[in-house]
């Protein structure tokens, strides 16, 4: 009976016993900019792996998604790395790509780091000639990543008339945005623009110009 529960204590303790031979990752998506947990985003794990020599190429060797307080852990078997990458994504968030260096992942402790992500946010901007203006210029000033949607604050010349069109980008939410340019009215004077709107986090802001 003494051996019995001996041997049943062993086991548990062995079942207890810590991985020696993963790299473990437990870490956080955040938004500061809401104050908020990154909630059910995608994880991927990535390395460079230091065999034959420096290899340029990321292989993915993880994946988890975020639970209810940001929070995922990965574990990858112990290799010698130049590089691990982490990258998180969520449709109300523009992706995040983190590198680690290899030298601050503990070797028999977890490695702890908050990624934090940008919320995603939009501008309308709303352009109508309503006065017969044949040319109206004008960019959106805004602090944005660099996807293929994001605004940018390169000009957008519209000719013609009649115009009513809207123009939708992403930027960042949580900050004042701008849309300015100039039209030339029917006198030949030039007009400035200049449209200022808050954006909020996951939110649609519309910017109307006149012209």
């Amino acid at each position: 009976m003494r051996f019995a529960a001996f041997l049943f204590l062993i086991i548990v303790v062995a079942g207890c016993t810590k991985k020696t031979d993963v790299f473990v990752f437990d870490c956080v998506a955040f938004d500061q900019k809401v104050n908020a947990p990154v909630v059910g985003a995608n994880v991927t794990m990535s390395v460079q792996r230091a065999v034959g020599g420096f290899n340029p190429n990321y292989e993915n060797v993880g994946s988890a998604i975020t639970d209810g307080n940001g929070r995922f852990t990965i574990e990858i078997d112990k290799e010698v790395f130049y590089s691990f990458r982490v990258q998180v994504s969520d449709d109300q968030h523009f992706s995040g790509v983190f590198d680690i260096n290899p030298d601050d992942v503990p070797f028999s402790t977890a490695y702890s780091a908050t990624f934090n992500l940008e919320p995603k946010s939009w501008i309308k901007t709303h352009v109508i000639n309503q006065n017969g203006s044949q040319t109206v210029i004008f960019s959106v000033d805004a602090e944005t990543d660099e996807c293929t949607n994001c605004c940018t604050d390169g000009n957008i010349i519209i000719q013609g008339f009649p115009v009513d069109s809207i123009f939708k980008c992403e930027v960042y939410g949580e900050h004042q945005a701008s849309v300015t340019g100039t039209y030339v009215d029917n006198g030949g004077a030039v007009i400035q623009i200049n449209e200022t709107v808050y954006v909020t986090a996951f939110d649609t802001a519309m910017v109307n110009v006149v012209y």
